[in-house]
């Protein structure tokens, strides 16, 4: 039977709905194959993904696509918009001259500015942000005597601001500066910067976690490391969910990493009460090895993944438990059947599901105490 022209509309709109908004001929690519050049911005780039973590966010984190470091908003192709970085590590302060000096036919700030204009995602910018180590000087982009570590354009004298339009016109034919624009003095130190990325992790992790266990050092190499893996990648993506996939670091990803190698106070409650579960299902040596790595996939996922789909899962089974007031294994057998087959097909095998429906019995229990 073949499809109506209304199902033929909707996969017609998820296929638009999942193109990839930054799909766009890149600038250059050399960085992404030099990357090693850069450890500076990559340094940034985690420090910012640090940043906006302790806010609780969904995020991804770019490098090398387009711009320096370019951050989503969303993991949703539909609501992200974009914050877009250029990270220099200069050794004198920038003036409003060497600004726009050009260099092969480009200066510093054309080329921020040109991979934003008259692309399919301008719109969906909100910050276009020089980023400089050494910072800029006084009498060209502030009042002498003020620091501020983000400068917007309407905090600039006017005879700066009439200087670079007047100088970069003729380089990108333009003649205004986006509203949007910001020039930043990173606080990330251009010598120590592994170090002081360290330290932002420790301090986030304590916020986040107060009285936890952890090894600054076993988060930060994984973290650094995807970053540089997907930094070298090259290839362009049609798709969304393969330009995240491929290129993007994304706070699922960060929280996953945290999670795994984080200790909290809940933690151990958490995995006695599976112990005593386990013991009670009567499961083999072999079985009971199975259960546990499958609980502790769905438990990291559960605490770092902030989805709607993930949300959709717990609710569902949640639900379900709430309805139930049987031994463990009925009820582990109860809630499985009840599961819509939507929800189900978001597990690999029944397993997973049913230490799904433990974790979520665990969790729930632990709240109402």
């Amino acid at each position: 039977m073949g499809w109506s022209w209304f199902n033929r509309l909707l996969y017609k709109r998820e296929k638009m709905e999942k193109n990839n908004l930054l799909f766009e001929p890149q600038r250059e690519k050399a960085g992404s194959q030099t990357f090693s050049k850069y450890s500076y911005q990559y340094h940034w780039a985690l420090c910012r993904i640090l940043k906006e973590h302790n806010g609780e966010k969904e995020y991804a984190v770019f490098v090398e696509l387009h711009e320096d470091v370019v951050l989503s908003n969303s993991l949703s192709v539909n609501d992200a918009q974009f914050e877009f970085s250029q990270i220099k590590t200069n050794q004198t302060k920038f003036t409003k001259n060497n600004i726009i000096k050009l260099k092969n036919g480009s200066s510093v700030l054309g080329k921020l500015i040109d991979s934003t204009l008259n692309k399919k995602y301008t719109e969906r910018i909100i910050d276009i942000n020089l980023v400089a180590s050494s910072g800029f000087t006084a009498k060209d982009f502030k009042e002498e005597g003020i620091f501020l570590d983000k400068i917007s354009i309407s905090e600039i004298p006017s005879t700066t601001i009439e200087h670079l339009v007047k100088e970069i016109s003729s380089e990108l034919n333009i003649k205004s500066l986006p509203t949007n624009l910001y020039f930043i003095t990173s606080d990330v130190p251009d010598i120590g910067f592994q170090e002081f990325t360290l330290g932002k992790i420790t301090t986030l992790i304590s916020e986040l976690f107060p009285k936890s266990l952890t090894q600054a050092e076993n988060i930060y190499r994984p973290l650094i490391e995807e970053l540089n893996r997907k930094g070298m990648v090259t290839v362009d993506f049609k798709n969304w969910d393969e330009v995240l996939k491929n290129k993007a670091l994304t706070s699922i990803t960060v929280s996953k990493l945290i999670h795994q190698f984080t200790e909290r106070q809940d933690d151990k409650e958490v995995y006695s009460q599976l112990n005593d579960f386990l013991i009670d299902l009567k499961l083999k040596t072999m079985q009971r090895s199975k259960w546990k790595k499958s609980f502790k996939r769905y438990y990291l996922n559960r605490i770092a993944n902030k989805t709607l789909e993930q949300l959709e899962i717990q609710d569902e089974i949640q639900k379900q438990l709430d309805e139930c007031d049987e031994e463990i294994e009925i009820l582990i057998q109860l809630v499985y059947d009840n599961l819509p087959i939507s929800i189900r097909k978001n597990f690999q095998s029944d397993i997973d599901i049913k230490t799904a429906i433990i974790c979520e019995y665990i969790l729930g229990e632990l709240s109402n105490e």
